[in-house]
């Protein structure tokens, strides 16, 4: 016995002599001013970092964990890091392969650009560009092809607007796909042409597809390349995670494989195309991906089904105002075939998330949510993606069914110079109305829709918080009454789209527990007069409390 409890003893001195185990490496984030949200006023704080979360905010953090290192962020701000809640990050990135005219004001300057941009290229290759504004051109006459025709008559050409309602082709391009004066217009969608008959070259929504599905199809390796490269960019802004709204087969694929590579540089919540039916079966029957340790999640449906009220193919309940006779109110899918989906993603945990911008479309989309959803909708969180023009009475439904709805400040300020035109006084009061849905207790997310519009997450909040342009017109801002106050819009932009993607005990938020995304800014939002956010610089990102950007 006697020897036993001897043993015994010694077994415990051994093993209290053994070296404990080694902490993880603390990190202090020290002396710059902390947004925490809307509950606590900015302060200067210190948040230490261990094992990627947030394990403290307090003041004089270095005295709590004495081995920690120590950044100093003297005179700057740390937020949480930006969540752009609707992004189409994998044409984002495909930008760097095609011409940019963004801002181009005649077929002229479209077509220097894109010989700026293509100065040699090699007979029968396509040629593409990107960013003509076919609200502005809608409202003056859309462009001819004539200058695209004598420019390039050996080269396809496809030039993408900037919202994606519409394509700008030249004659190559459209006898490639065999459309010609005696070519119908398809059940959706419409060829725009001359006082003869023959297309000028622009094509009204979905019949872009007669001319876009004979370009060679991108292969999936280059479609991983141009997901990191837009995932990449928006790091640089101070996005640590991304909704990207809209992914076909080929972009799923790809996000799966990057993400089982570990390559993903930011969060990525996932949106499958609604419209892709053989898609959405596939999904169906096997159910959302999600889970903490994933750094791509799928759980959302985006649903294309109006236009735009740019090109006038918004669906609205009264005739567009300044020219009805050139509208065509389009539906891109059925109503009754929403409807199915919608049943569906109830049944399976998938969020629904329908592009519409109209009136009428709007409030299809919410009785099809109530139809569906009735007393349990709060707890689906679906999503209604723009919502640019509602009726009166859409405010107290959407709050009443907790619906987030998805907007962009860019589009407000974007559209200013035409909108009121297309809407007439009356209908313009609730359009773009995000005071309306703030004073109704609507969830509103605040995001880019990127690519268009200028869409740094900076430049969003600028927009969110002055309604002007980037040249600070007009003057005090378009309808200001309508517009965020600062903590409205920072809140849109972290925690609100961190719930809207089921992430809220996790990310959207500078608390203990959660994970370390952050941004530092070179200043306090809060200190500057509104005119001046769009001064604010990004000098560091943290993801996971990793340092992913570092500016100097």
């Amino acid at each position: 016995m006697k020897n036993i409890v001897m043993l015994a003893c010694l077994a415990l001195l051994i093993v209290a002599c053994q070296p404990s185990p080694q902490q993880p490496p603390v990190t202090i984030l020290a002396n710059a001013e902390i947004w925490q949200g809307a509950d606590l006023a900015p302060q200067q704080l210190d948040i230490a970092i261990q094992s990627g979360k947030i394990i403290a905010i307090e003041k004089n953090l270095a005295e709590t964990y004495p081995a920690a290192t120590i950044i100093d962020h003297t005179g700057q701000a740390i937020l949480p890091g930006f969540i752009d809640s609707h992004a189409h990050i994998h044409e984002f990135g495909q930008q760097a392969l095609k011409a940019n005219l963004v801002g181009a004001e005649t077929v002229a300057e479209m077509v220097a650009r894109m010989q700026a941009f293509f100065p040699n290229p090699t007979p029968g290759e396509w040629l593409i560009g990107q960013g003509w504004d076919e609200g502005k051109w809608a409202g003056k006459g859309y462009p001819d092809r004539q200058l695209l025709d004598e420019a390039f008559p050996d080269n396809p050409v496809r030039l993408q607007s900037l919202h994606g309602f519409a394509g700008f082709y030249n004659a190559k391009a459209l006898e490639i796909a065999g459309i010609n004066a005696d070519t119908k217009d398809p059940e959706v969608g419409r060829i725009i042409r001359r006082a003869d008959g023959s297309p000028t070259g622009v094509m009204e929504t979905l019949a872009q597809q007669m001319v876009n599905q004979h370009i060679p199809v991108e292969s999936l390796e280059q479609t991983k390349e141009a997901i990191l490269a837009g995932l990449h960019k928006m790091k640089a802004a101070g996005v640590t995670m991304v909704h990207e709204a809209g992914m076909n087969p080929q972009v799923v694929q790809a996000y799966l494989e990057l993400d089982e590579a570990g390559l993903l540089p930011i969060r990525v919540f996932g949106m499958l195309d609604g419209n892709n039916q053989t898609l959405m079966e596939e999904w169906f029957a096997k159910g959302p991906r999600v889970g903490s340790d994933r750094m791509f999640h799928v759980k959302g449906i985006k649903v294309f089904y109006d236009g735009s009220l740019g090109s006038r193919t918004a669906l609205l309940f009264a005739p567009y105002s300044d020219n009805p006779r050139a509208a065509k109110m389009t539906e891109r899918i059925a109503i009754a075939d929403i409807q199915k989906l919608a049943v569906q993603a109830a049944e399976k945990g998938f969020q629904m998330a329908v592009h519409t911008i109209g009136d009428a479309g709007n409030d299809r989309i919410l009785i099809l949510y109530e139809q569906v959803l009735g007393e349990d909708a709060p707890n689906h969180r679906w999503r209604l993606e723009h919502a640019q023009i509602v009726r009166p009475d859409f405010y107290q439904k959407a709050a009443k069914g907790q619906y987030y709805v998805s907007m962009q400040s860019s589009h407000a300020v974007g559209d200013s110079p035409w909108a009121e035109d297309r809407l007439g006084a009356e209908r313009i009061q609730h359009a773009y109305a995000w005071r309306n849905m703030l004073n109704a207790n609507v969830p509103v997310i605040l995001n880019s829709d990127l690519p268009g519009e200028p869409w740094t997450p900076i430049e969003t909040l600028y927009f969110g918080v002055t309604r002007m342009r980037l040249d600070e017109t007009p003057t005090g801002g378009w309808y200001p009454e309508q517009a965020f106050t600062l903590t409205e819009a920072l809140e849109a932009m972290t925690t609100v789209p961190a719930k809207a993607s089921f992430m809220e005990d996790q990310v959207g938020k500078i608390a203990v527990g959660y994970q370390a995304d952050l941004v530092i800014l070179d200043q306090a939002p809060w200190s500057l007069p509104a005119v001046e956010l769009k001064n604010l610089q990004v000098k560091k990102v943290y993801l996971a409390g990793n340092p992913i950007v570092e500016n100097h």
